[in-house]
């Protein structure tokens, strides 16, 4: 965050809904650094989310939250123990920290500042590494409660227990329709060292990676070949 000034950015929660062009902005940088392949469904828009299941999208909208700035909020009832987001169907897993550095200096400033505060770090099995995790699309604009009692999702295993490594999260009680959908951010691990991306990272990698994605960008066919021996960056 620091490296893109966004103090003042993130403070604002009178900031508006992605639309279809700022999604489109992300997955071409995206594709462009990380991995040429990835594509949005091509059903449901970013803006509505992902394929949940046969029935559509996800059962909730985005909208701004008092207090908050941008948030989920239930598209229906929704009942304790449903299915009310998928990670594995939603979620970018980086590679490694370095692609998501790639990844972040190839966005224009206020879309870093975003993906600043919308990446964690998430383990998907015990003892397993920690990685860098996203979204482009609205889930990654689920807010955390306030307290313990505004909670009404979270992650839970195949037998419903409550899980740090699960992606997919369940209704904890009945949610009304228009109520916010809200988890708890302690739900997973925080550790950017661990997954590469924390402060410990020297400036001389970051200067490399920003003129490794400048390169890049331009179209350029052929990239500093230190840079490229020494951080493992292809063309």
């Amino acid at each position: 965050k620091d490296n893109f000034n966004c103090s003042g950015y993130l403070k604002d929660r009178t900031k508006p809904l992605p639309t279809m062009e700022y999604w489109e902005t992300m997955l071409e940088a995206y594709n462009q650094v990380v991995d040429p392949t990835y594509k949005f469904d091509p059903d449901i828009p970013p803006t509505q989310g992902y394929r949940l299941n046969e029935d559509g999208p996800p059962p909730y909208y985005a909208k701004l939250s008092p207090g908050k700035g941008r948030g989920l909020f239930a598209s229906r009832d929704i009942q304790k123990g449903e299915i009310v987001h998928d990670g594995n169907k939603s979620d970018v897993v980086f590679p490694d920290g370095l692609s998501w550095k790639r990844y972040m200096f190839a966005l224009p400033r206020t879309m870093a500042c975003d993906q600043a505060e919308w990446t964690f770090t998430q383990q998907f099995e015990e003892d397993g590494p920690m990685r860098v995790v996203s979204s482009l699309n609205i889930a990654i604009l689920m807010n955390e409660g306030n307290t313990v009692k505004d909670v009404n999702v979270q992650p839970e295993d195949g037998n419903g227990k409550p899980s740090e490594y699960s992606a997919v999260f369940y209704a904890m009680r009945d949610i009304k329709k228009d109520e916010e959908i809200l988890m708890d951010y302690a739900d997973y691990d925080t550790d950017y060292d661990a997954a590469g991306i924390g402060h410990q990272v020297e400036q001389s990698k970051m200067e490399a990676v920003k003129k490794y994605v400048r390169h890049a960008a331009m179209g350029w066919g052929i990239v500093f070949r230190q840079v490229g021996s020494t951080l493992g960056l292809g063309s």
